[in-house]
């Protein structure tokens, strides 16, 4: 989950970019890659894993340039995935304060008497859920977290073993086992501090049992943001973008990369539960029998294998890039989720910092000299989707994700991606940072995960709903930015973390008017590189205007992965990636638009309209949510095409939340 802005607030050194080129004016077809993984992407393979071996995916020998650290193939090997991940660091090491607060319990602490209170925390608990006394639902589940609270402020090593067995009662796991989710070393130790320093009995245990808990309580209203002392001077009242150039640059947007180092060929890709193509996956109705052995080249139910990978890092620029030797960026971004979908009991901070420097290392492969601003999504950390507020007390509870911030800051000034300030501010800010390009376009990269469900710490002073400063933080950015420049706009809002090629339009005033004049701004969601789940693979390109930064024209790229299968019993090519569409030329057939003119909010709204007098467009829309998978169902219903249009009407989740029929079509996966 990410989000990066772009702000127009000066437009500098634009003399030298030339007429609009006709290489510009089209998008090339396809491109298909080799046969095996292009061995010139890494310095070194672990042997037995080079790429001249077409059944065995590649694993190269990566070696840290923050840390100098070599990750040793046991991390990544696909035959020896651990139940609990060796490489994580060991709770003594992690918090050493371990006995004096709220934090992750140390296994030597356990007595005769924290054993006792655990088990009577236990009974307590099971007799809240069946007391006659107290009423309700949401009354129950208040009560019981106040008693689970005393045990976390008490014997907090014990709290992770008392989850797993409410766990085994009442099936709250979202993942593998309850031992294995809430292991101290997984979603254990934070479901302890959070109960230990959470208001349990008021809004933030209301929050806790309507998200978590079996909707047990209502959610609580909506906490008014005070905004007082945010901003030094008002909004202006007649900003407005610089006039167009007439000039257009490329720009890559890459998202949800899910590179899975594990992926092992041939293993079962049509398994029962979890992250398939592993070799470990099963399929419970064969377990004897592989029902769909994995292709090299990816399958729905699976991550990013290298072998897909190498063939996106080649395609990329060739398909998507602009210049003369069509590979050229003037700079990329990609809106997070580096990270495979292994359950938190698999992984740890080594397999973390092993796929960022893996996964950025092939990005710099495809952009080269341009630069690339990412931001961070909610795989990209350990244990996944958690990110605690620098307001956190004790302090080393507050700092515990810092290790992430830094190496991944590093990672990227290292790569000359940003300057110096922009790296010292990540490494201390959950890895947002504000950087201004020499075009004078700002890029704010902002770390939404504070205000995702599965982040635990949003449970925390939940009557704040700021407790990480990142609003204030981004009102500061934009009080600068308007201080330097009176007239400045935000011209554009990217997303990833859906997998779904997807739009979200933002209207004036929360949408209480919506109309091509209220229409304000755009949100671009990117399709994925992972097929997961029961997608293609894809990417896009944008078409800009280098002084007011808008989008002219966005262009989309798919691999067929129902195609994977056909490529593992030849040596003659490998994946294929197509040119699937154009923004402008699928929805802008019948609307009034000059042909220099921004693909902005006024226009997405103008197709939403076109979407309601010819439902056709809908379903186009449909298939390429989806990357033209095959697995993407119609959409032709009056309920879905309804539907459609509304989620794109809605920038906000509550807004989505009012729209008909529910989720049932919110997507295509």
């Amino acid at each position: 989950m990410a989000l990066l802005l772009s702000l127009s607030i000066a437009a500098t050194a634009l003399a030298q970019t030339p007429a609009l080129p006709p290489y510009l004016q089209t998008a090339s077809a396809a491109f298909t890659g080799q046969p095996y993984f292009p061995s010139s992407l890494f310095a070194e393979y672990w042997p037995g894993f080079e790429p001249t071996q077409t059944s065995v995916q590649p694993q190269p020998k990566i070696t840290d340039p923050v840390s100098g650290t070599i990750y040793p193939m046991e991390l990544t090997d696909p035959d020896t995935i651990p139940d609990a991940n060796p490489y994580v660091i060991p709770p003594s090491l992690l918090f050493p304060d371990a006995v004096t607060g709220p934090l992750l319990p140390n296994m030597n602490l356990f007595t005769p008497g924290s054993l006792a209170l655990a088990a009577q925390t236990l009974q307590s608990i099971l007799e809240i859920t069946n007391s006659s006394q107290i009423e309700g639902t949401c009354g129950k589940c208040l009560a019981a977290l106040g008693v689970v609270k005393m045990l976390a402020t008490t014997a907090p090593w014990e709290v992770s073993g008392v989850i797993i067995e409410l766990c085994n009662i009442f099936g709250y796991k979202s993942y593998g086992t309850c031992a294995e989710q809430f292991a101290v070393i997984t979603d254990g130790q934070i479901a302890t501090q959070v109960l230990a320093l959470a208001d349990v009995t008021s809004q933030d245990g209301e929050y806790l049992c309507a998200l978590w808990l079996g909707s047990s309580c209502s959610l609580p209203a909506v906490n008014t943001l005070d905004l007082t002392g945010y901003f030094a001077s008002p909004k202006p009242a007649n900003a407005a973008a610089p006039p167009p150039s007439g000039k257009r640059v490329r720009v890559l947007h890459v998202s949800d990369f899910h590179l899975d180092p594990r992926y092992s060929t041939y293993s079962e890709a049509d398994c029962s539960s979890g992250l398939c193509c592993r070799s470990c996956s099963n399929n419970l109705a064969s377990p004897n029998t592989t029902v769909f052995p994995a292709p090299r080249y990816g399958a729905f139910l699976c991550d990013t294998p290298y072998d897909l990978a190498g063939v996106a890092v080649e395609a990329i620029p060739v398909l998507a890039g602009a210049g003369p030797t069509g590979r050229e960026f003037d700079f990329a971004i990609f809106t997070g989720d580096l990270v495979s979908h292994d359950n938190d009991h698999q992984l740890g901070r080594a397999y973390v910092e092993y796929e960022e420097t893996s996964i950025y290392s092939m990005m710099k492969q495809i952009i080269g000299y341009a630069p690339l601003y990412p931001t961070l999504g909610n795989h990209d950390t350990w244990p996944q989707a958690y990110n605690s507020p620098l307001s956190l007390q004790p302090e080393y509870l507050a700092n515990q994700f810092s290790w992430d911030y830094e190496h991944i800051s590093a990672l990227w000034a290292q790569q000359d991606w940003i300057d110096s300030t922009a790296y010292q501010y990540a490494s201390v800010h959950y890895g947002g940072y504000a950087y201004t390009t020499w075009r004078g376009l700002k890029i704010i990269s902002f770390n939404t995960d504070f205000w995702y469900r599965d982040n635990w710490f949003n449970y925390l002073n939940t009557s704040d709903p700021d407790i990480s400063g990142q609003f204030r933080w981004m009102a500061d950015e934009l009080q600068a930015s308007l201080t330097a420049i009176p007239r400045i706009v935000i011209t554009e809002i990217f997303f990833g973390h859906t997998h779904e090629d997807e739009f979200s339009i933002f209207y004036a005033n929360n949408g209480t008017t919506m109309s091509a004049e209220t229409a304000v701004a755009t949100g671009w969601t990117a399709p994925s590189l992972t097929p997961l789940t029961n997608l293609s693979s894809g990417f896009r390109a944008y078409d800009i205007d280098p002084v007011t930064f808008n989008i002219l024209d966005s262009y989309t790229w798919f691999s067929n992965v129902t195609a994977a299968p056909a490529l593992d019993n030849q040596s003659a090519v490998g994946a294929t990636y197509t040119f699937e569409y154009s923004a402008r030329e699928a929805y802008g057939a019948n609307i009034s638009w000059p042909v220099d003119a921004p693909l902005n909010a006024t226009w997405w709204h103008l197709v939403t309209e076109q979407w309601e007098v010819n439902p056709s467009l809908v379903e186009k829309f449909t298939i390429y949510e989806g990357k033209s998978s095959t697995y993407t169902t119609n959409c032709t219903s009056t309920a879905c095409v309804q539907s459609k249009i509304c989620y794109a009407r809605s920038g906000s989740v509550p807004l989505a939340g009012l729209c008909p029929y529910g989720s049932t079509y919110g997507s295509v996966q």
